[in-house]
């Protein structure tokens, strides 16, 4: 794959890639070197790419890879200064965000690619080395306890 046919297909996918590793890091400068990282890692591994179709898929398992080596090397660090609060959010929007991050990585990781970035089971089962079967049952529990959150907070 050339240097151009890998830009197009990366720009192509940068959004998903972008909200995938928001499911993982909360900072917005964590995110963008997350993606950065896993771009670069790409590039050097692109001959190891044996099927081109499933240039997005590969893509986003070597971005879970960076986020999970990024979210070790910050449990490691203490923190020094509070970090500003965000801007206010629509209200749905921010009881489901915290709906979704009080779930657990994997549980989050698989609603994300699920839901926001349409992969289908097989796809979220190859990215995450686990079996179709395992993906369904965390899918399946990941949103009892979405739904559960989210009637908890309306009362």
């Amino acid at each position: 794959m050339n240097r151009r046919a890998f830009g197009e297909r990366v720009t192509a996918i940068q959004g998903s890639l972008y909200r995938v590793a928001a499911s993982y890091l909360h900072g917005e400068s964590d995110r963008l070197d997350a993606v950065a990282e896993a771009i670069a890692k790409a590039w050097e591994k692109r001959q190891t790419l044996r099927d081109e179709a499933l240039f997005a898929t590969w893509m986003t398992r070597i971005l879970i890879r960076v986020c999970v080596d990024m979210q070790r090397r910050q449990k490691r660090m203490i923190p020094t200064d509070d970090v500003a609060e965000k801007p206010a959010e629509d209200e749905k929007i921010a009881t489901l965000r915290e709906a979704i991050d009080s779930l657990p990585q994997k549980a989050r990781t698989m609603i994300v690619l699920h839901y926001m970035e349409g992969y289908d089971v097989r796809e979220i089962a190859g990215m995450m080395g686990m079996t179709k079967g395992a993906v369904c049952a965390g899918l399946a529990r990941a949103r009892e306890k979405l739904r559960a959150y989210l009637e908890e907070d309306e009362r």
